[in-house]
């Protein structure tokens, strides 16, 4: 069966939340189809006393804690800086914070054309933190939004493309001509992940948690290879009580735990990532230092080993001071939006 990206209901969470809050407030929302999407998600068509206005605004919506900052929100302009630029409408740019459950919203044509006309080519809009957008301020929203279009209504000056963006168009270009489509639909096939990938197929159930299992199992006998290895090694090149093999021992399997822990735990795709390797690199550097001194045809660098046994627990200490540090900031930034979202108390259900 075809799996949903997880990533999918997140988005949609956010188009929902904005639809839903528009459309209660009398306006209307039409949303434009995924694959016409070019930046925009949906046009917001405004009313008064029942009636069409004839305001139409484009409206950017996005959607989880990607698009959070240390401070606020921001949705990054990419490639569509001089679109929204260019457009007759103004285009709208809303954050929907799944943990918050609330929306935020920036008037992205407002904020472009000032930085653009200033000779400045933002890679972001930022949004602030106060800017919420509920049944409270939808009003307040409306009338802002219909202000902006009567000043600034007429032809929008050109953005002008960054040497990025020039350099991109003009390699398109020419990768484009002869080019000839020989391979065959959804790309060549990878023969060797073709069995494994058959097999993941034809038992479902053999998912992430299985993978996990396996994962853990493996680390443990790794552990018990490598350990009195280690302890020997640990063992030669110190000495006094903090450097004997036992606390070394601790403190390498604590630094590879907290990390292989906290790459399954972040949500952050690219720092959890990048944690994740951390951890592997620094196994393999366990493992080569542990077995080889276990095995007399592998030997072990003498230099490496030093380094390795005298570095790794100030290594260590210095990464879980570092994340430890990073995760209580998150935790202080993410009560702080709380608060700014629910001036009057944060709801249970918020918390």
């Amino acid at each position: 069966m075809t799996k949903v990206r997880a990533t999918r209901v997140t988005e949609r969470a956010g188009v929902n939340e904005f639809r839903s809050l528009m459309e209660s407030a009398g306006h209307i929302v039409q949303e434009i189809d995924g694959g016409n999407d070019q930046g925009e998600d949906c046009y917001l068509s405004f009313t008064k006393l029942g009636e069409r206005t004839g305001e139409i605004v484009a409206v950017q919506v996005k959607s989880g804690a990607a698009y959070r900052r240390p401070v606020g929100y921001g949705i990054p302009c990419r490639n569509h800086l001089r679109d929204w630029t260019l457009s007759r409408i103004p285009v709208i740019g809303v954050v929907y914070d799944p943990e918050l459950r609330k929306l935020f919203w920036e008037n992205m044509s407002e904020y472009l054309l000032e930085r653009v006309g200033q000779g400045e080519t933002p890679k972001s809009v930022p949004i602030g933190e106060s800017a919420i957008l509920d049944a409270a301020t939808v009003a307040d929203f409306a009338s802002r939004v219909s202000r902006f279009i009567e000043q600034r209504d007429g032809v929008r000056p050109v953005a002008p493309r960054t040497f990025r963006q020039a350099a991109g168009l003009m390699a398109r270009r020419l990768g484009s001509r002869g080019a000839v489509a020989e391979a065959p639909i959804g790309g060549t096939p990878y023969e060797l992940g073709v069995a494994s990938v058959d097999f993941r197929e034809r038992h479902p159930r053999f998912d992430g948690r299985s993978i996990r299992v396996a994962f853990s199992v493996a680390l443990v006998c790794a552990f018990v290879l490598m350990g009195p290895g280690l302890y020997k090694a640990a063992g030669r090149e110190g000495d006094g009580w903090l450097w004997n093999g036992w606390l070394w021992l601790v403190a390498f399997c604590g630094t590879l735990s907290y990390l292989y822990k906290a790459s399954i735990t972040d949500r952050d795709r690219k720092r959890s990532r990048i944690i994740s390797w951390s951890a592997h690199l620094l196994l393999l550097c366990g493992w080569y230092v542990g077995v080889g001194e276990e095995l007399s045809a592998w030997p072990v660098n003498s230099i490496f080993r030093g380094i390795f046994v005298g570095m790794m627990p100030a290594i260590a200490q210095a990464m879980l001071l570092y994340l430890g540090a990073y995760y209580a900031d998150k935790e202080a930034s993410r009560r702080r939006r709380l608060r700014a979202a629910y001036p009057k108390g944060v709801p249970e259900s918020a918390d």
